[in-house]
């Protein structure tokens, strides 16, 4: 009797179903089966691997916001990838530019080098394949999953019409950050997705004056495009700053907004400090009969936590050193002694840094242009500005701890919210923000006229037939577009793919909701169990199995490069294996299935 067809689907094929399909393929490989393997991947684009955030063909201007050094494909773990010679990003780097790795370390690549790395890496592991593997390409848009007996259909959207493919047994879902649904009469100058900017931003003109919605990372990839992108150039003067000449092309003017009217906090790559102390956060743990609240049993620790290396900083720069103790009491009693002797000094403000206070007798420009240029001081940087970013930068280093305590219902569900929709975001302008090279083009814009920031907090908006007024209270302006330079959040009614509608509408899927005592919260994404499988309408688990941005407000921060945040994708290629050992197959026709193993075959449903 001939082995029977087993089928893999990966729905998404940016940097987390690269992953997916590693480990898959590291797994077939080691296990040494035998029997024939039928991978799918389903991606919207033909940037596999990169998928839309990193995606080879983007412009270089957009940078990522860590440093080469921390970025790697592959996985430090058992099995072995199948490829022979797995490189680092910085290897991969010194080879293309003949240095050495420690030479790129702690640069800035471009997200198209990224991307270029990463598709790299797929071309090589669909060139090492296992003998037993076919593998098909599908460049088109996932809508629906269906079940079929105990298999899976996959509708996905061809040329002209939805097609199906059937026969699934296992499928993983990466799809990545979520485009929202158009309105159902779309403004032709409304932009509600930059990505890709070159061709979303093409119709914005110099002839415009734009509105922008967002502060964030997005804001200074958007705000780049329309501008260096345009052909404008930055000259980098002696003493590090850049000035701005434009080619024209540019908006009149750009007016970025958001609720805080704060920017980002650069990201400095600070020295890690030797012996470095245990957080104080780390002294929770994770409550078995009961929830965590946020306010009360993780942010002060986070404060202590903030504090200490805010403290440290300054201490240390007067050529003392800051003792570590359990007993925070012992701790506060040398921070009082330091001022003390150094009265001159700030005391910390989580409050402070989370929200800065806005200075009546300047303008809101000017509150934020003299924000920006403190926090990108050619170094030396002031040693108080370097104590806060110090501070901030304690939130990465807790925010691993922090995703034990948050995930699956970890906090109740009042606190969930909370920290959802008000601490979420604040916590990530002071922590993961971009270079400091590209702040320093956001202040050059601004001196050159182009960027201004007197409408960015909170500005009412009035949206008119032909643009939208901008009113702060004290000055009103029109703009012809209306840009939004957000990433949208995870909801399952909002998804322009529908797919997560459709897995809930055909009850392989269930909206999450976190259950209090007394209260409930529904963050907006799927229910999920511990390794990530769907739990349906009944609350069994399914054979598919979600990673990364899809599990956020489940999970917290899966970091789209990781390879051990919330990682579900080694622990479903293990399910993959124990399923297809021990697994009936029941829908192979070898007379009407051919096989060449070990090949890849492209299939494409987007006319290209």
């Amino acid at each position: 009797m001939k082995p029977l067809l087993f089928k893999i689907a990966i729905v998404g094929l940016g940097p987390k179903g690269l992953y997916g399909f590693e480990r898959l393929l590291a797994r077939l490989n080691s296990n040494l089966i035998n029997d024939p393997v039928e991978i799918h991947l389903f991606n919207k684009t033909r940037f596999m691997g990169s998928g839309d955030v990193y995606r080879s063909d983007q412009p270089g201007y957009l940078l990522m916001n860590f440093s080469n050094k921390h970025i790697n494909m592959w996985p430090n773990e058992a099995p072995q990838p199948v490829v022979q010679h797995p490189e680092r990003f910085s290897q991969y780097l010194a080879r293309k530019q003949t240095t050495t790795p420690a030479a790129v370390d702690s640069l800035y690549a471009s997200r198209a080098t990224v991307g270029a790395y990463l598709e790299q890496g797929f071309t090589e592991l669909c060139r090492n394949l296992p003998e037993n593997v076919r593998l098909h390409k599908h460049i088109a848009e996932v809508n629906s999953i269906e079940k079929e007996g105990e298999n899976y259909v996959i509708g996905f959207q061809g040329e002209e019409e939805t097609l199906h493919l059937e026969g699934f047994q296992q499928i993983l879902i990466t799809t990545g950050h979520q485009r929202h649904k158009k309105c159902i009469k779309p403004k032709v100058n409304r932009v509600r997705f930059i990505y890709p900017v070159e061709e979303t931003l093409k119709e914005v003109t110099q002839h415009h004056t734009v509105a922008m919605k967002g502060l964030g990372l997005t804001f200074i990839d958007a705000a780049l495009a329309l501008t260096e992108g345009r052909g404008g150039t930055f000259t980098e003067s002696t003493n590090g700053n850049y000035t701005y000449s434009p080619s024209g092309k540019e908006p009149n003017h750009i007016y970025p907004f958001s609720k805080s009217g704060w920017p980002m906090l650069p990201k400095y790559n600070f020295d890690t400090p030797e012996n470095e102390p245990p957080l104080y956060v780390e002294s929770i743990q994770p409550l078995t009969d009961a929830q965590l609240s946020f306010t009360n049993d993780i942010l002060p620790l986070l404060h202590q936590d903030m504090e200490f290396a805010y403290y440290n900083t300054l201490i240390a720069h007067k050529q003392v050193e800051l003792i570590y103790h359990p007993d925070y009491e012992q701790v506060k009693a040398q921070i009082a002694a330091f001022h003390q002797a150094y009265p001159e000094y700030p005391e910390f403000s989580l409050k402070r840094l989370l929200e800065p206070e806005f200075n009546p007798k300047l303008s809101t420009h000017q509150n934020i242009l003299e924000y920006l240029t403190a926090f990108t001081e050619v170094a030396p940087l002031n040693i108080v500005h370097e104590a806060q970013l110090r501070a901030a930068a304690v939130w990465k280093r807790v925010s691993p701890v922090f995703n034990e305590l948050y995930s699956f219902s970890g906090l109740d569900p009042a606190s969930h919210e909370e920290f959802d929709k008000h601490y979420f975001g604040k916590l990530n302008r002071i922590a993961f923000g971009p270079s400091p090279d590209n702040l320093k083009k956001i202040i050059a814009l601004a001196q050159a006229g182009i960027l201004d920031f007197e409408y960015a907090r909170n500005p009412n908006l009035k949206c008119q037939e032909n643009g939208i007024s901008l009113n702060n209270g004290k000055s009103q302006n029109f703009c012809d577009v209306l840009i939004n330079a957000r990433i949208p959040k995870n909801s399952i009614q909002k998804d322009a793919s529908g797919l997560f509608l459709n897995l809930c509408r055909n009850e392989l899927a269930r909206p999450y909701i976190n259950h209090g005592k007394h209260t409930t919260y529904a963050s907006g994404t799927v229910e999920i169990d511990r390794n990530g499988n769907l739990i349906n309408a009944r609350g069994i688990p399914e054979n598919i199995t979600l990673y990364g941005t899809p599990t956020e407000g489940l999970l917290h921060d899966n970091d789209t490069l990781s390879r051990t945040r919330n990682n579900f994708a080694d622990p479903w290629a293990q399910a993959v294996i124990k399923q297809l050992t021990i697994q009936k197959y029941e829908t192979f026709n070898p007379l009407t299935t051919s096989f060449t193993f070990g090949k890849s075959m492209d299939v494409r449903f987007d006319g290209q």
